[in-house]
């Protein structure tokens, strides 16, 4: 039984089965909007082949290959049937199992499922789906699951039947509802009664995709069953219950009772309580949601830029999926009056990612991104007359076009940070424009050297008079990029640069607030490069605070609040006390205000508590051991005297582990100007207390001296136009690196090739390798994809050139791949024959200016005409059959050339004869490069044979390419590869170059082929076969020197033509001229060797003994010589007498104990040891008792002992074994070693 899951298409009985042309009727076992369930059973096997085709037809596209040479060298053509599956729609791959979105569908049942897949979603595909069902109802679309790669693979849902329609949200990233800690998309609304969804994923990476419900409903989730739906689409809830669909509980928690009770309204907090649910203490920190009045129609903006004038709080711009090309809009929130109203004025043009400040009751505005393309206008508003001037600068440096940087106003002065430029990429430079001189200028900066970054936040410290300057989206090279964690101080003052602890959270387009002494960072893009991202978030709800005083981050508990406030793209803003977050992006583009009350000091309940605040970013100060306080009030209201009596957190110590050794302190100076106490030592950052073999350099001057500091300033600089700008820098055009400019090296050419911003054509972009949009029609730098598109503008993306017609729909020549497209749509000439034309437009039809379009008589936006034959065919009545596929086309819908043919029939296209002179019978479809049949013979026509590998001849005019075989070599061919499937043939040749010698031949086949050889001489001119149709499996044969004339000068060759094999086959085969074996001639020169060799090894035996004793003899000599040579002494022994110790007994018993146990115990020691010259021999000198016979004392006249001497050799103490025994041997550990060993037993008898 086989499961199938249809979607879209739904047969009621019958479903026709993935195998062949066979129906089987079908079980229904559930119907949910547009899916049928059911089992059927076919055979999946194609007849007759080994291909299963589980959700398709099994189509036979074989033609028999036209044979182009019919003469005796080859009389057959391969002639395998070229079988494949044709899949139903949703269904993919060699077998049709995979089931993946594709193409458009069109969904028009009141409710359903709309899903990418079963398991991770394909890369590189787009999908569309279209829900019309033709009621008068909104389309409610609630999210199961939800996992893309975030800000690259995006789903677009749009309030209609097109593009052109309202965009709702453009959603990415990671979205699971039982995991808490991610963000959670609420239920979606397309109000027009149609929603146009559509999903696009690169070709990087994939995950799990997503599940969507959708559902036509009046109002959201009919009011969850507790309240009553009107006409307007609202609910109007039961008592106890408030939110859109009446899912939210108006006191939640019963409001805490008794922290608070349930009014009509909400939870009535008690004193010292606070929070939706009255849960939380005033010394705890919350988050709030305010509901402002709406006098604008607010639809939601982020990138736009914020501050504080008056009572209001003032937002200019951002980017809007509603009104992208409108002039800028600029509103202002009143807190006295909880109002939002705009200030109408005639405005520059609609940006994002723009700067605001206030100087002297006037308002500036600095560059941002205007229709995504970055500008470098400046702009004043004035407050009274609200009325704009476009400010133009006095002097000649003009300001960078500049989109994601951050400014703060100094004095007079207005200080620019960063950004990112189209031309110069990311910048890493302080742009400075002085209110007072009207004038620009780009500071020479000292102390750390920083990166460029897009997207950071920045404050000003008004104590430490300094900017500080978080996070960013950074470039790593001219094609990576990364995120940044740093916190940089810039001295407006000293122009100068210190690195301070890093957040340890990568992030950018997040907000920074000054608050008391703290900086408070909310939101951001945390999500990294997806290789190393490890998780991280699209939407960002990381909340923390930076003591500036202690130089420590803290992390703080994120916002609880319903909808869930995660986002990136904010705006913040301080107003008395209190942290106003407004607007920004999760997908959807956000129009609440977020409120941040910090901790109450004076309602901390103990002393610990109190000092404790300092970690929830809170300072409070202890009075009198008792009295918690905010430090602001006591500094104005406590007598000096008083002042003894405050008792504040101590700082805590931070971890100084691997901070220095971080990538941003890789620069001498970096490394030296930072907050963590860091030393630079060869080439490298250390903390101060780490151990340092050369000088350490402490100091920014020091710094300077060292080359390998003065190379970062041009490192960090990954665009060849933000390098020409230092003039100590060289851009490489090889590694697209910038490098120091040596001493006395003058720079080639510092000229730059055009940046990706000023192609404006799809063709010329990905050829400078750039990435094309082709629904924006940008050309961006490769690592600047995200920069410029921060909020999924691009819905497509390419860097081949190959695929530039994909995203233009007038490129598209078929309604399949026409659709793909989710800007276009098909029409119809209404010739009954798949011609047609694809262009812009939606389900009403093609857009406004092209509906006059004569040809296009049929409209196709989510199906395609039945009949598909690129015009090329008829289709016979009410079917999709093409009758006759002509001009030499093939295929189900006469979309490919026959075989011998190439070309692009596609929409009318022509086939053309491969030309291929007669030595191929196919050619690529695509480009007609010729597939060879005979091996050895190459080029795209088939024209030349392959010298490099010994094949000669010439292959034109009917002629071929032989492989010319050297004599009494052995080779063996094999043509299993890939490569080789085409051929059918291989050709060889051979010279016997021996007069006096006959050929022998031999060849094995590994599959049955054919085989033809033959034979030409100087003589006879002519080619004469000598054996025809020769079965190659085994076969041998021999060549007359008697009959042949060989010899290179009569140029007698063998032809030899193997064909009608199939790939893959492998032969086997030699020529040889070796002479038979003569046995009598064999041996008389085997014995003639084996005797010659014993006899040399005889003689040689001889000379070594000789040798050997010769040696001995000399070495005798020495010894005696060296005995005698020994110098003379005397010494007085003292001997017991063997009398005095024998025991009393027999003379038997007297024997038996001098022989035996006598003999045991006494061991003769050396008298002397007389060192040799060079301290390796010695003489050995021992005393002798003579016997004595049976005599009790020696004879008379002598003494009875003897003096022995030996020559010995000297050597230390034996070399322990390399294993340990298994088992020490068991000595007396009294036994001595002695270092003597004894090798000669000659003695001297004195």
């Amino acid at each position: 039984m086989q499961w199938l899951a249809c979607r879209g298409l739904c047969y009621v009985g019958l479903v026709r089965s993935g195998c062949g042309v066979r129906w089987t009727s079908v079980i229904l076992v559930g119907l949910f909007g547009s899916w049928i369930f059911g089992s059927v059973e076919c055979g999946r096997n194609c007849t007759g082949y080994d291909i299963k085709c589980v959700n398709g037809q099994c189509v036979d596209e074989s033609q028999t290959m036209r044979s182009k040479v019919n003469d005796s060298r080859s009389s057959g053509v391969n002639k395998t049937p070229k079988v494949s599956c044709q899949c139903d729609p949703l269904w993919s791959g060699l077998s049709c199992d995979i089931f993946a979105c594709s193409g458009r569908m069109h969904l028009q049942s009141s409710s359903g499922v709309i899903t990418d897949g079963t398991g991770n979603y394909t890369t590189d595909n787009k999908c569309t789906w279209l829900i019309d069902g033709g009621l008068d109802l909104p389309v409610r679309l609630r999210f199961k699951e939800f996992a893309t790669e975030c800000s690259w693979d995006h789903l677009y849902i749009f309030d209609g039947n097109s593009v052109s329609a309202p965009l709702i949200a453009v959603l990415s990233g990671m979205i699971i509802p039982q995991n808490s800690q991610n963000y959670v998309i609420p239920e979606l609304t397309a109000s027009s009664g149609s929603a146009y969804i559509y999903f696009y994923s690169d070709a990087a990476y994939n995950m799990s995709g997503f599940t969507i419900e959708y559902k036509y409903s009046l109002c959201s989730n009919n009011c969850s069953g507790r309240g009553v739906c009107h006409d307007n689409g609202s609910c109007n809830c039961d008592p106890g219950w408030a939110g859109l669909s009446c899912d939210a509980p108006l006191c939640p928690g019963n409001c805490s009772f008794p922290n608070g009770t349930c009014q009509t309204d909400g939870c009535n907090c008690s004193s010292g309580f606070q929070g939706i649910d009255c849960s939380i203490p005033l010394y705890k920190s919350h988050w709030t949601t305010v509901k402002y009045q709406d006098r604008v129609g607010m639809s939601g903006v982020a990138s736009h830029s914020s501050f504080l004038y008056g009572k209001y709080l003032w937002l200019v711009g951002g980017y809007s999926f509603q009104l992208p090309t409108h002039s800028l809009r600029v509103l202002r929130y009143d807190f006295e009056q909880n109002i939002l109203e705009n200030v109408s004025s005639v405005a520059p043009a609609a940006r994002y990612g723009h700067s605001t400040v206030v100087y002297k009751n006037v308002m500036y505005m600095y560059g941002g991104a205007v229709k995504n393309t970055a500008t470098d206008e400046f702009w004043e508003f004035n407050f009274t007359s609200s009325l704009w001037n476009q400010v133009v600068a006095v002097g000649t440096t003009k300001p960078f076009e500049t989109v994601g940087h951050t400014a703060q106003v100094v004095g007079s002065l207005l200080f620019v940070f960063f950004g990112h430029s189209p031309t110069y990429g990311f910048l890493n430079t302080v742009q400075c424009y002085s209110f007072e001189n009207r004038t620009w200028s780009i500071l020479t900066t000292s102390g750390a050297i920083v990166k460029g970054v897009y997207g950071a936040s920045s404050v000003f410290d008004n104590v430490n008079r300094v900017i500080l300057i978080h996070g960013g989206y950074q470039s790593e090279s001219f094609n990576t990029y990364s995120l940044s964690d740093s916190l940089l101080a810039f001295d407006p003052v000293n122009l100068s640069w210190k690195i301070l602890r890093g957040s340890g959270q990568y992030k950018y387009l997040h907000s920074a607030s000054l608050l008391g002494r703290y900086m408070f960072v909310f939101g951001g893009n945390t999500h990294n490069d997806t290789s190393v991202s490890q998780g991280a978030k699209c939407y960002s709800l990381n909340f923390m605070a930076y003591d500036i005083d202690c130089d420590q981050w803290y992390v703080l508990d994120p916002p609880d609040l319903d909808p869930d406030p995660s986002r990136f793209g904010h705006s913040a803003a301080v107003y008395n006390d209190e942290i106003f977050v407004f607007g920004g992006f999760n997908g959807l583009l956000l129009s609440d205000l977020l409120v941040y009350k910090p901790g109450n000091c004076e309602s901390a309940p103990t002393r610990e508590i109190c000092l404790s605040m300092k970690s929830s970013g809170v300072s409070c100060v202890l009075f009198n051991q008792s009295e918690c306080l905010n430090p602001d009030f006591a500094g104005k209201n406590l007598s000096l005297s008083n002042m003894d009596m405050i008792k504040e957190a101590a700082c805590p110590t931070p971890p100084l582990t691997g901070v220095c050794e971080k990538e941003k302190l890789k620069a001498c100076s970096s490394c030296v100007v930072n907050s963590q106490e860091c030393v630079w030592c060869e080439s490298e950052c250390l903390p101060r207390n780490a151990s340092c073999t050369t000088s350490e350099i402490t100091s920014e001057s020091q710094c300077y001296a060292n080359s390998s500091h003065n190379s970062m300033e041009c490192i960090y600089l990954h665009n060849c136009f933000a390098c020409s700008l230092n003039p100590a820098c060289l851009w490489n055009v090889v590694t697209h690196r910038c490098e120091l400019l040596q001493s006395g090296q003058m720079p080639l050419n510092k000229t730059c090739e055009d940046s990706c911003s000023v192609h404006s054509s799809c063709e010329n972009c990905t050829g400078a390798s750039c990435m094309w949009c082709g629904s924006q029609l940008q050309c961006v730098e490769s690592n600047a994809y995200v920069t410029s598109f921060p909020y999924g503008q691009c819905m497509e993306w390419t860097t081949q050139t190959s695929r530039c017609p994909a995203t233009r729909c007038a490129d598209l020549k078929s309604c399949s791949s026409c659709q793909q497209n989710p800007m276009c749509g098909w029409g119809d000439d209404g010739t009954n024959t798949g011609l047609g034309q694809c262009t812009e437009g939606g389900l009403d039809g093609p857009a406004a200016s092209l509906r006059n379009f004569s040809v296009l008589t049929d409209w196709y936006f989510t199906s395609c005409p039945q009949c598909q034959c690129n015009g090329h065919s008829e289709c016979s009545r009410n079917s999709s059959v093409c009758l006759s596929c002509g001009d030499m086309t093939t295929g189900l819908n006469c979309e490919k050339c026959m075989d011998g043919f190439w070309g692009n029939p596609i929409v009318g296209g022509n086939c053309t004869a491969c030309e291929c002179n007669n030595q191929a019978d196919v050619c690529n479809s695509t480009t007609g490069v010729c597939y060879c049949r005979t091996r050895g013979i190459v080029g795209d026509r088939c024209q030349e044979c392959d010298k490099a590998h010994k094949y000669y001849g010439d292959p034109l005019n009917g002629g071929t390419c032989y492989y010319e075989m050297a004599i009494d070599w052995i080779f063996t061919f094999n043509l299993s590869s890939e490569e080789n499937r085409y051929y059918t043939q291989i050709n060889f040749m051979n010279i016997p170059p021996s007069k006096d010698k006959d050929v022998d031949f031999s060849i094995s086949c590994s599959a049955d082929a054919s085989m033809n050889i033959s034979v030409k001489t100087v003589t006879d001119a002519e080619e004469k076969f000598l054996f025809l149709n020769e079965s190659c499996l085994s076969f041998t044969s021999k060549f007359s020197h008697k009959v042949y004339i060989f010899g290179p000068e009569y140029n007698t060759t063998f032809y030899v033509y193997v064909y009608n094999f199939q790939t893959p086959f492998t032969l086997q085969m030699y020529f040889s001229q070796n002479e038979p074996l003569d046995l009598f001639r064999f041996f008389i020169t085997f014995f003639s060797c084996f005797f010659s060799l014993l006899l040399i090894a005889f003689v040689s035996w001889k000379l070594k003994q000789r040798y050997d004793q010769y040696r001995r003899g000399q070495r005798h000599i020495q010894e005696m010589a060296q005995m005698a040579n020994r110098p003379f002494s005397s010494c007085i022994l003292e001997l017991d007498s063997p009398l005095e110790s024998q025991p009393v007994g027999s003379r038997e018993q007297l024997l038996q104990w001098s022989s035996g146990r006598r003999k045991r115990e006494c061991k003769a020691t050396p008298v002397t040891v007389e060192p040799l010259f060079g301290q390796k021999a010695a003489v050995l000198s021992v005393i002798v008792r003579m016997p004595k016979g049976d005599e009790d004392y020696t004879p008379s006249d002598q003494s009875g002992l003897a003096i022995g001497s030996a020559l010995v050799t000297l050597c230390g103490h034996s070399r322990q074994a390399s294993t340990d025994p298994a088992k020490p041997e068991k000595t007396s550990k009294h036994r001595k070693k002695t270092d003597v060993v004894i090798t000669n037993n000659s003695s001297d008898i004195i």
